[in-house]
């Protein structure tokens, strides 16, 4: 197994220069592909909806979670001050 190397060739993504090297076609290139990407992705988002963080009964679930909290709580300190 060669590392970077397949069939004597090296990768495409190796070949290219890049920085300041870079010839202006390959930068075009790149930035059209950037353009492209990002606005495919913001039409994505665009068709999205928000999620509800919070259903309606949420504030029920929460109290009933408070009294059942509160409920162990008393009810360990009761059992520890019949133990002594």
């Amino acid at each position: 197994m060669q590392s970077g190397m397949e069939g004597g060739r090296q990768m495409e993504s190796q070949r290219r220069p890049v920085g300041r090297d870079m010839p202006p076609r390959a930068a075009e290139e790149g930035r059209l592909m950037i353009d492209r990407a990002e606005r495919q992705w913001q039409q994505q988002v665009a068709k999205e909806e928000v999620p509800v963080h919070t259903a309606p009964g949420a504030a029920l679930r929460w109290l009933l979670l408070a009294i059942a909290l509160g409920a162990i709580v008393f009810l360990m300190f009761e059992q520890l001050g019949r133990i002594g």
